[in-house]
């Protein structure tokens, strides 16, 4: 039981670390979306920055050329963000816009201290002269029509440039691929279920946690700086990945250590397929893996997941061939070699 209580132990303080970073975190975590905000327009044309719009209008980049400065005032006109000439991305704590940003609804509480007309109080954020901002002039929020214009103002090298773009309204994607994916791989599951029912369910499961823990990582490392990352999909993806491990390691210890192990897994894998069941329909996800990939890995996990499920009623709860025990073949039941 040593290994046991060490990897419930480790399990224990990854999931504590993760929720308690969570809790202290800013709550701008990017979402799948079927909005998309294109810039239409830059004017003054200017070579000294560059300007984009990821995630349907989320996140906003401007990023300088070495040399050039580049300030972003707020929504009631005070200096909000600036980039310096040294490439240095600053932030200005007495503006109320930056306390604001920090909510995706632009509920984020404002201190006292927060003061349009005050003196600016610059603390660097970074040094490699790109910034990326939530603005909500640019996204999708309640009563906001589709085609809707936006325009955002900043100054580049002293020089006002004005950035105009639309925010569109897109139709969703029909998952009726992924539907299909989840269909096949639980009956799959199921029939193979009937002879090794343990095996199938275990090796399904290295699969689809192996390859939740790709698009997890793909979603944490698209997260741009100050957003927070996707950590509770993280979690779950490497809570799936190391019980479907254990599963294999523990496949001859007692039945009931077994079955919970597995059913845990695949309770792991199922919370992930939760927390990323909107990319199902959705047109753009944040991931630096393309949309199809992750939609294809959340079409197999929701599979999987009904499959094993399936299977372990089917089974009796894996009587069939944990332990030695019992195997289910055809219907009947045979004593295992």
């Amino acid at each position: 039981m040593t290994v046991v209580r060490r990897l419930i132990l480790v399990v224990a303080i990854a999931t504590g670390v993760v929720c308690a970073s969570a809790t202290a975190a800013s709550s701008l975590s990017l979402s799948p979306t079927n909005w998309q905000s294109s810039i239409i327009s830059i004017a003054p044309s200017t070579d000294a920055v560059t300007v984009a719009v990821h995630n349907g209008g989320e996140v906003i980049q401007l990023t300088t050329e070495p040399g050039h400065t580049a300030l972003i005032p707020g929504y009631r006109n005070e200096p909000y963000l600036r980039i310096t000439a040294t490439s240095e991305v600053q932030a200005n704590l007495k503006s109320p816009t930056w306390w604001t940003n920090k909510d995706m609804t632009g509920s984020g509480a404002i201190p006292d201290s927060a003061d349009p007309p005050a003196e600016p109080e610059w603390s660097t954020i970074a040094t490699n002269g790109s910034v990326s901002w939530h603005d909500h002039r640019l996204h999708a929020m309640n009563g906001v029509p589709a085609d809707t214009n936006w325009t955002v103002l900043v100054t580049v090298d002293d020089e006002p440039v004005v950035i105009r773009g639309q925010l569109t309204e897109l139709p969703s994607h029909g998952p009726l691929l992924e539907v299909l994916l989840a269909i096949l791989a639980a009956a799959a599951i199921v029939s193979l279920g009937f002879r090794r029912a343990w095996t199938a369910s275990s090796l399904a499961l290295l699969v689809g946690s192996a390859l939740t823990i790709i698009v997890a990582i793909g979603g944490w490392t698209a997260t741009p700086t100050g957003f927070t990352p996707p950590r509770l999909s993280l979690l779950a993806s490497v809570l799936a990945g190391v019980l479907a491990v254990a599963c294999v390691v523990l496949r001859r210890s007692s039945r009931r250590l077994s079955v919970v192990t597995m059913v845990g897994a695949v309770a792991a894998l199922a919370w992930w397929v939760a927390l990323n069941f909107a990319s199902l329909t959705a047109v753009f996800i944040p991931n630096s893996l393309d949309a199809a990939i992750v939609r294809f890995t959340v079409g197999l996990g929701l599979g999987i997941v009904v499959g094993i499920a399936a299977t372990i009623i089917v089974s009796g709860g894996f009587t069939d061939d944990v332990a030695g025990q019992a195997v289910v073949e055809s219907g009947t039941v045979a004593d295992s070699a």
